[in-house]
């Protein structure tokens, strides 16, 4: 079931990376700089009212995971129905908070005469967007919550994939953000939609009120879920607040050489995020059914695989990130939007270490002392980008995100996660951290020397060297891990051997 999971999820990502990568040059050409940088202003603002979310999916899928595998539909269908409760108040704020908003963001920002009717109404449907994403991402959580990622992840592809289709038309028939934003909206109306029809036919027992769901059950879903929105409003402050900091302090051009950089960070973050989501209702159900061991295997291998499988994207990228910006977006972004990329890389090698522990904690429900940690992560996180913008301008801005982070992943999370779970923190870090950073160490030295002294004139040349690259890194794993990649391959071999003879 976790394998399935992963797997689909992989494959959404992939397909949303390589259309993304090869949509974001074909945006940013075609609306120019400045109409890019207010096209990345109104998303980074819209984000922010993403935040009236308020935990409620993580809630879903925390109380769905675990009264399902009981029999329980009962207390799931109660907690989905006060979910979507709440969720319709807060659509209603997202939606009045995009009007005032729309009015407002030209004097927030310097944004040119031409694009400030189009900035105001995709404003607005944008908030429109986020509303309709929010009350029915209540839907996604139950999924989640069953581990049909699968489902997720076909709405996932078929919503890139309608979403890209239309973009491409629209710029090419030299539309703007306005048209941009009325197809966003029409998507995600049609994929939300798709979404609660596959969650009831995937649960029929699913049972929905719409009537106040009672002061215990909101109790219950708040001792959750208030900490959660904690972690989401600091996961705003950290990730995203850096395009406005940019806007404000330096130009709103300077947030298109930002936000280039910024995006591959997103990717990273999304690659593994798509790995370790699954270990959330996991972790939920081996702490009902008191199997602590297999909560410790859980860390150690998630962490293990997480570093295994987003470090030599990272690595890559820290060693020639300018080289490949410049052949993705242009020469004229390679060293600036590439530098940028290269100092948030430095703390993201350690975000990535520490994903796995992040949703074991949420399936434990013991992240009340992280969003403490997040907190004080997030205003040491703005107001050195402030003060660093200032001087150093968007470099300065990158720096100030990286220093609270590293602090936060390096020192904090390691002793609180083998707590947790009752583990050695010194073989943790070394069976889940160690062995598989030293895997990406050849490789990365190649990376490094492949760039100094074999430029790549175009991005297949740049690939080519990438793929020519990996198989030394795929020996080195092999022979770190060899003991355990040779067990699991005589395991598998047995149970392959055993359902074979069973068929016969």
């Amino acid at each position: 079931m976790t394998a399935r999971g992963i797997f689909s999820n992989w494959t959404a990502l992939a397909f949303n990376f390589v259309v993304a990568f090869f949509l974001s040059p074909f945006i940013v050409h075609h609306l120019g700089l400045t109409a890019y940088g207010v096209w990345a202003l109104v998303v980074a603002v819209t984000s922010y009212m993403g935040l009236l979310d308020m935990g409620l999916r993580g809630a879903v899928v925390r109380f769905v995971s675990r009264h399902h595998p009981q029999g329980n539909h009962a207390d799931s269908s109660s907690a989905t129905s006060a979910a979507l409760w709440l969720r319709q108040w807060i659509c209603l704020a997202v939606i009045g908070l995009s009007l005032i908003l729309s009015l407002v963001i030209n004097r927030m920002f310097h944004v040119p005469q031409e694009l400030q009717t189009a900035a105001r109404w995709a404003l607005l449907l944008s908030g429109i967007n986020l509303s309709v994403t929010l009350y029915f991402g209540v839907f996604g959580g139950v999924l989640a919550a069953l581990h049909r990622f699968d489902l997720i992840s076909a709405v996932s592809i078929g919503q890139g994939l309608v979403r890209s289709a239309g973009v491409v038309w629209l710029l090419a028939t030299g539309h703007g953000i306005l048209a941009l934003a009325i197809w966003e909206l029409t998507v995600v109306v049609v994929a939300n939609l798709t979404q609660m029809s596959l969650c009831f036919w995937i649960y029929p027992e699913l049972r929905l009120s719409f009537r106040y769901p009672g002061k215990q059950m909101l109790r219950e879903i708040a001792d959750y879920s208030a900490w959660i929105f904690l972690l989401h409003i600091c996961g705003q402050v950290i990730y995203y607040t850096d395009n406005l900091v940019v806007g404000v302090f330096v130009s709103v051009a300077a947030v298109t050489f930002y936000s280039i950089g910024g995006s591959l960070i997103e990717y990273l973050r999304t690659i593994v995020a798509s790995l370790t989501m699954t270990f959330m209702p996991l972790a939920s159900n081996y702490q009902a059914s008191g199997e602590h061991e297999k909560l410790r295997q859980l860390l150690r291998q998630g962490t293990r695989v997480a570093i295994l499988v987003a470090w030599p994207v990272q690595v890559a990228l820290l060693f020639r990130g300018i080289t490949f910006i410049s052949l993705w977006m242009g020469p004229q972004y390679g060293p600036v939007s590439g530098r940028v990329l290269q100092i948030l890389l430095l703390s993201q090698l350690f975000t990535v270490a520490n994903s796995s522990s992040i949703n074991i904690t949420l399936g434990l429900a013991k992240h009340r002392r992280v969003a403490y940690w997040s907190a004080g992560e997030a205003i040491a996180n703005l107001c050195l980008s402030i003060l660093l913008a200032r001087w150093i301008g968007i470099f300065g801005v990158a720096i100030g995100t990286v220093i609270p982070n590293l602090f936060v992943h390096l020192f904090l999370w390691p002793r609180y996660i083998c707590k947790l779970v009752d583990d050695s923190v010194k073989q943790y870090l070394l069976q889940g951290w160690l062995r598989p950073a030293l895997a990406v160490v050849p490789f990365g030295i190649v990376c490094y020397l492949t760039d100094q002294y074999m430029l790549a004139s175009s991005l297949v040349g740049f690939f080519l060297q990438i793929f020519a690259i990996l198989p030394l890194y795929i020996v080195t794993v092999f022979l770190i891990f060899r003991k355990e990649i040779i067990e699991l391959l005589r395991t598998r071999t047995k149970l392959f051997a055993s359902s074979t003879a069973t068929g016969s």
